[in-house]
């Protein structure tokens, strides 16, 4: 039996793209929910620039994109579950696609377990440290 993450670059928040003040921009564009989601205010992503630099810092390691490297710690954690990230553009996928081929270490699955354990962050839905 496996399971599907919902979401699983947290609409775009593991992305290595997130930067203060992009909230504003999803607000100038039609229908983008985005401009809504705790996670991306300025606070929140203060609050989570140490992960947001440490997974740069490790995709950079593994020579891949932040996006691969989020995928591929789902991926490496559990085997069994399959992550669906949504994309509007046919090379997002194929970028995507790539995780699986990326092996991360019992040690950087820890660590960025820790960093996600140790965060008060909002996200949509409820508190990322709760769940």
């Amino acid at each position: 039996m496996g399971y599907m993450a919902f979401s699983p670059l947290a609409n775009g928040f593991l992305t290595g793209n997130v930067h203060k003040g992009m909230r504003a921009g999803f607000d100038g564009a039609a229908g983008d929910y985005r401009a809504n989601m705790p996670q991306f205010t300025d606070a929140n992503i203060e609050r989570s620039q140490a992960l947001l630099d440490m997974l740069v810092g490790m995709a950079t390691a593994h020579g891949v994109s932040v996006p691969q490297l989020s995928l591929a710690w789902m991926i490496c954690k559990k085997p069994w579950l399959v992550p669906i990230p949504g994309s509007r553009k046919a090379e997002r996928i194929a970028q995507n696609a790539v995780a699986g081929d990326v092996t991360l270490s019992a040690d950087e699955i820890s660590r960025i377990d820790t960093a996600l354990g140790g965060m008060d962050l909002e996200v949509f839905g409820g508190n990322a440290a709760a769940k």
